[in-house]
């Protein structure tokens, strides 16, 4: 017999030999399937073996700090457990891949505007940023990494007509989970408010 796309072999000789291919491959999915009602019955059964038996995790080898948030999440994609937490005034996040723990973080925005009524106007006097390159980020409610934070206000009134406006901007761990989730492709359930020690 020789091979079916060969032009010298005559039709029936093509047939045999795609017949012989179907049987071969007939015979490896009833093995298959025997194998796979075994290993069933085995997982029902809860039994394991000593080299199915869960080891303890092993410890990160190394800590790696990324500033950008791409690399960060590219790295982490599928991590075995992230956590999320805003810690003096900076949003961080760690994960665990490979016995590595990435860390990102980023600065929470910060800004109040100073401002005062005249008539029916109110005039804006100055506004009070922790970095100029925070404009943006306070501006859209949205850090560089790409997650919606929240944002309130409170007015405290100065002397002479001036009034100060606070904004404060805070991240809901909910929104956050469930961006993280998606940014890193794990279960939320493997995402926790808090940091994560080695």
């Amino acid at each position: 017999m020789g091979i079916p796309g060969d032009p010298d072999m005559s039709f029936d000789e093509k047939v045999d030999v795609i017949d012989l291919i179907i049987n071969v491959l007939k015979e490896h999915e009833k093995t298959l399937d025997e194998l796979i009602s075994r290993l069933d019955e085995i997982l029902s059964r809860g039994s394991t073996t000593p080299s199915m038996e869960a080891k303890p995790p092993e410890r990160p080898v190394v800590t790696v700090d990324v500033r950008n948030w791409m690399d960060f999440r590219d790295r982490c994609r599928d991590a075995r457990l992230a956590a999320f937490e805003v810690v003096d005034g900076r949003f961080r996040v760690s994960a665990l891949k490979d016995n590595i723990l990435y860390i990102y973080e980023e600065e929470m925005p910060e800004m109040s505007i100073r401002f005062r009524e005249e008539g029916e106007r109110t005039v804006i006097d100055g506004i009070d940023l922790r970095d100029r390159e925070q404009f943006s980020t306070a501006m859209r409610g949205r850090l560089k990494c790409g997650l919606d934070i929240s944002i309130n206000g409170v007015t405290v009134n100065l002397p002479e007509g001036v009034s100060l406006y606070k904004l404060r901007y805070t991240v809901d761990p909910i929104k956050a989970r469930r961006w993280l989730s998606e940014e890193l492709n794990i279960d939320e359930d493997k995402i926790v408010e808090g940091e994560i020690h080695l």
